[in-house]
């Protein structure tokens, strides 16, 4: 690639794999080669990555396969669309939005890859409309983004953060006797969202804590359901107002987008729990606030926001009755691996012409302006 046309190129490093499977740090730009590799008939062609994989054994993957992986470690538009001249394929890693613009930039691309199960990133009727297929990652966040939703719920119930902070300080001991601590045994829990990990959720609580798990999908597949002993409800707020604690794992559908406000908040029994691992869109912070410096909610867990991260002065940030993480609820070393593996093994059968695993548009293969390679 001339430099005259890609001017910033010249400030890409060239890694080896050993460097990069030992954790060394990339630059902002990057790009991975190696031989080509004997598992997939695809033809060389250039992998764009908006941000670094979770796991660099999806790196390795591609590269190993005769693509030319470049990282775009940047949130600049026109780096990004300059890389894209000429790929084949783009990966991309939430926050960082794939819109209609972005996907004109990249005129030879033939499948875009999310980083995890949410599409809510990517511009899919615009990629659909552009013959361009979306691949997503089904199941893998099942068991780590369930494990720490229910981690949540104890912290929050247990007050684990003041705890630690109390220790630390001196602060804690005189405080424990007027200190409100709850059991999540035998309580009612109320899942918004009951798919793969709003299922699982329900069957740790059911089996391992003797919740009662109450459930709101209208487009819930029963079996899940059933298999988790959840108990549907007709309607959001009959099942708020049953739920001492209330866990949001839904899609970010235009339904479920500001499902949660402060009428909703108000709808659950007062000393109630927020658990939001799903989407930061979901739920309106500033009306959690409000019902937490109310004394309605006893407390709340957040690993997802909106905007990601919060603007450093928004007040839910200082407030104690508030456990946060940094939207790492599937980000386990071991799901890291799976998800890097899926999206490397997704985006080399797009290339090779056959259909993915978990394609999202599958039409966009199947009309007149399909991109599909058709020499494989």
């Amino acid at each position: 690639m001339p430099s005259a046309v890609f001017p910033f190129m010249a400030h890409i490093d060239r890694l080896n794999h050993r460097s990069q499977a030992q954790g060394a740090r990339l630059p902002r730009l990057a790009r991975y080669n190696a031989l080509p590799f004997g598992g997939y008939a695809v033809s060389k062609g250039r992998v764009v990555l908006w941000r670094s994989m979770y796991h660099p054994a999806g790196h390795k993957m591609l590269a190993d396969a005769g693509t030319d992986v470049v990282v775009v470690d940047s949130t600049n538009m026109d780096e990004l669309k300059q890389v894209l001249h000429g790929a084949r394929a783009l990966w991309v890693r939430t926050p960082e939005r794939v819109t209609a613009d972005v996907l004109d930039a990249g005129k030879d691309l033939v499948v875009v890859s999310t980083s995890g199960f949410g599409t809510d990133n990517i511009d899919i009727p615009a990629a659909t409309e552009r013959g361009i297929l979306v691949v997503n990652h089904q199941g893998f966040g099942r068991v780590p983004v369930s494990e720490h939703t229910i981690m949540m719920i104890l912290a929050t119930a247990k007050q684990l953060v003041w705890g630690d902070r109390g220790v630390r300080d001196a602060s804690a001991w005189n405080l424990r006797s007027g200190l409100q601590i709850t059991e999540l045994e035998g309580s009612t829990v109320g899942i918004v969202g009951v798919g793969y990990i709003g299922s699982e959720v329900a069957r740790k609580l059911k089996y391992g804590f003797n919740c009662r798990v109450l459930g709101y999908d209208p487009y819930v597949n029963p079996r899940l359901a059933r298999l988790a002993s959840i108990e549907m409800m007709p309607d959001l707020h009959t099942m708020l107002s049953e739920s001492r604690i209330l866990v949001l794992v839904p899609e970010l559908t235009p339904e479920t987008r500001g499902m949660i406000g402060g009428r909703e908040l108000a709808s659950l029994p007062k000393g109630a729990i927020v658990i939001n691992t799903g989407r930061g869109q979901v739920l309106d912070f500033s009306a959690l606030n409000a019902a937490l410096d109310s004394g309605h909610l006893f407390g709340a867990g957040i690993d997802a926001f909106y905007p990601e991260p919060l603007p450093s002065d928004h007040p839910l940030l200082k407030n104690p009755k508030v456990t946060f993480s940094p939207h790492v609820a599937g980000a386990t070393v071991e799901a890291s691996l799976l998800l890097a593996r899926s999206a490397a093994e997704q985006i080399l059968a797009a290339l090779g012409g056959t259909m993915p695993a978990f394609p999202i548009n599958k039409t966009a293969w199947e009309g007149a302006r399909s991109r599909r390679p058709r020499e494989a």
